[in-house]
């Protein structure tokens, strides 16, 4: 048997594109009566033309009966990340710990799913650190303290709702400074009534 015929995808016999459910149970009948084996052998034994490598894809991740159907769970998303973690991109490795999962669905998973969340929590993170500095930098080119002629900008205008009602206080009621030293004379400054007598005629009552 020539192993890079049966194996080569440019042999115009090999088929290539979604497999039919005829082919399905053709590889599912021969693995179950013998074995594995290997599968460039496997596919001309089998009759399917398909290479090696397809059918060994088409069984692990689809047609054998351990595989588990149905989305990954948040434990088996934390046990992938954990190993990837340790193995890195070590995919066969990583699927041996998740029963029922295969290499290739592990990695799908990966690539589509987790290291999405990764990006974006390490965006939102640097999102964070950035806010921070240019706070920091605010804070020590003083933008965050408002200057004198700010607060007197921003200050409330006086109200000017009695402007022009409220008259000044009359100052004639009062005696000047040299009228109180004139009046005031005692050595008690004590007012006196003639004191008082002086500036009610002062202030012409």
């Amino acid at each position: 048997m020539d192993k890079k015929e049966c194996s080569s995808s440019q042999d115009p016999d090999v088929r290539k594109g979604p497999w039919t459910m005829e082919e399905d149970l053709i590889l599912i009948n021969y693995i179950a009566n013998h074995g594995e084996g290997v599968w460039n052998s496997l596919a001309k034994s089998a009759g399917l033309k398909r290479t090696g490598k397809s059918c060994r894809l088409r069984w692990l991740n689809y047609l054998r009966p351990d595989v588990r159907r149905g989305n990954i769970t948040p434990e088996e998303q934390l046990l992938i990340i954990e190993l990837h973690a340790k193995w890195g991109n070590r995919w066969s490795k990583i699927a041996k710990h998740l029963p029922g999962r295969t290499d290739n669905e592990i990695k799908n998973y990966w690539r589509t799913r987790i290291q999405k969340l990764i990006k974006q929590a390490e965006n939102s993170q640097s999102q964070e650190q950035s806010s921070d500095i240019q706070i920091n930098d605010d804070i020590n080119n003083n933008q965050l303290i408002p200057s004198t002629s700010q607060i007197s900008n921003i200050a409330e205008p006086m109200d000017t709702t009695y402007q022009g009602i409220l008259e000044p206080f009359p100052t004639h009621q009062f005696p000047t400074i040299s009228d109180q030293s004139s009046c005031c004379t005692n050595d008690n400054n004590y007012w006196s009534m003639e004191d008082l007598l002086s500036l009610q005629l002062l202030n012409g009552d």
